[in-house]
């Protein structure tokens, strides 16, 4: 059935300046409750190696270019490819203050990293876990607690950990002392292999994590475009998700603003493709599932022009809310469920429509490369999407979902998402190349569905909980739960594509 969506006509163009997160930094990094834990005493359970035409599918998968968000891991699963088929039981090992402590290893061989799909039953909501890759075993990247597992475990019962560096996840399990252990049951039946980590700057095989050589790192533009140009590139992040089946992706996105001064909650901007599935085999995906699994990473950039050095990248785990999708315009808005990192912005937006041949940016991780800046112009539009060409730059896999912006006195305006397009190195700095075309959701077509986020009625703002200390009643959880104007991903239409049309149809990002 279709939804009525509002129209751009009746609301009055908006907008929103960046504002800078209040997100105090991280002084002291997150320890081992039981830094000597006996190694005899870990849990473990092997998969056996994965067969390498799989990860040349990958390869061959991603060169297509028929699907928008690049693939990073493969699914796998205890049961036909572990070593053993179940996770052993569990040893504990008690603390000094009666509290409880086990250790999981969970291993694919040659893996760059690994998510895995826990099934955590039982698990006491003051319960710790940390993670850890076998790459750098002392460097904690998450701790969370049973009560945020829980939300985040899926309706097979499945949770997805963070993303570490190396063959081998270590999982650290805590109870406090007055929490029953005898009833923890812990899982591990899927996994996803990934192909890349952050140590190695998301590079893997080849078109993944190595962009084309016309794209400009972020940094190179810094002199020349200015502050606005900085509070806008650090409000990008790139993204790591797991479907329902095991297999990894990435994109990128956008955090925005609010129109509400006294308020900072992490709304997040990118592409209805990423979480949607339905192509290539894959199947349709459920939308809160996928966000679930996000895990953001910031401050992923070349710390000076062309240097090859990357910043300490800074994982934000425990997924995110769902808040609305639209196949025909490409959107879609999420809310984190944590708050952005200490040193990100809140990038600020413009829903008036974009005024022809306006000059401009994207901010991207093309390839799932260290963040690039590519500019441009505006060529056309149609009612859903933006059609752009690169003067500088351009995009690729991985780009999907990423921010087009707009510049003014007053700053850096996002006005839309990368869907998809042809642009590559090859054609980039000619506007008279149709080739050389990329389209992006129009933000003031979206925004009418997603105003009651971004510009809510003037309310009194309540406390909900520690993430988003003051929130307003639009957005707390209850309104969330049930996006009014969300749409599923549009079916295929059966018809077939002619050969030399789809040799020539856009190719989504």
């Amino acid at each position: 059935m279709a939804m009525a969506i509002p129209s751009s006509a009746a609301f009055a163009a908006q907008s929103a300046p960046s504002e800078r997160s209040k997100t105090a930094p991280v002084l002291l990094a997150p320890k081992w409750r039981n830094e000597a834990f006996p190694s005899q005493s870990t849990t473990r359970l092997q998969y056996r190696e994965v067969a390498v035409s799989r990860i040349l599918k990958v390869q061959q998968y991603n060169q297509s270019r028929r699907i928008k968000p690049a693939q990073v891991g493969i699914g796998r699963t205890a049961s036909s490819e572990g070593v053993a088929t179940k996770l052993p039981a569990l040893k504990w090992v008690s603390m000094r203050d009666g509290s409880s402590v086990a250790r999981i290893e969970i291993g694919s061989p040659v893996a760059l990293g690994i998510r895995v799909g826990l099934q955590t039953n039982a698990l006491d909501p003051r319960a710790e876990l940390r993670f850890a890759g076998s790459d750098e075993p002392s460097r904690i990247v998450s701790m969370m607690t049973g009560a945020e597992i829980r939300k985040l475990t899926d309706a097979r019962g499945i949770f997805w950990t963070p993303g570490t560096d190396g063959e081998r996840q270590i999982i650290e399990l805590y109870l406090p002392a007055s929490a029953s252990r005898n009833s923890v049951k812990m899982q591990a039946p899927e996994l996803s292999h990934l192909l890349a980590n952050s140590r190695n700057d998301f590079k893997i095989i080849e078109k993944i994590g190595e962009s084309g050589s016309c794209n400009v790192d972020t940094a190179c533009r810094v002199a020349e475009l200015g502050p606005n140009f900085v509070s806008a590139k650090n409000a990008v992040a790139h993204m790591l998700f797991t479907y329902s089946t095991g297999v990894s992706y990435i994109c990128t996105g956008t955090l925005l603003a609010d129109t509400v001064a006294a308020t900072q909650i992490p709304y997040f901007y990118s592409a209805n493709h990423c979480f949607a599935g339905g192509s290539d085999g894959v199947p349709v995906q459920n939308f809160q599932t996928v966000a679930s699994t996000l895990n953001t990473y910031w401050k992923y950039e070349a710390t000076s022009c062309g240097s090859g050095v990357q910043a300490a990248k800074v994982l934000l785990a425990g997924g995110s809310d769902y808040l609305y999708s639209n196949a025909n315009t490409d959107a879609m808005l999420l809310r984190l469920k944590n708050a952005p990192p200490a040193g990100s912005e809140f990038a600020g937006w413009d829903s008036a429509a974009l005024a022809a041949s306006s000059s401009i940016i994207g901010i991207h991780h093309p390839s799932g490369d260290a963040k690039k800046v590519s500019l441009g112009q505006q060529i056309s539009s149609n009612s859903n999407l933006i059609t752009v060409g690169w003067l500088s730059g351009t995009t690729e896999g991985g780009s999907s979902g990423s921010g087009l912006f707009t510049t003014d006195p007053g700053g850096y305006r996002l006005r839309g998402g990368l869907y998809r397009g042809r642009a590559s190195c090859e054609n980039s700095g000619s506007l008279s190349d149709t080739d050389n075309r990329d389209e992006y959701s129009r933000f003031d077509v979206v925004f009418p569905n997603i105003s009651q986020w971004l510009s809510p009625p003037s309310a009194t703002p309540i406390r909900v909980n520690g993430s988003h200390p003051l929130t307003h009643p639009a957005t707390s959880p209850a309104a969330a739960a049930t996006p009014a104007t969300a749409s599923a991903p549009a079916a295929p239409t059966g018809k077939a594509v002619p050969p030399r049309a789809r040799e020539r149809r856009l190719l989504e990002r």
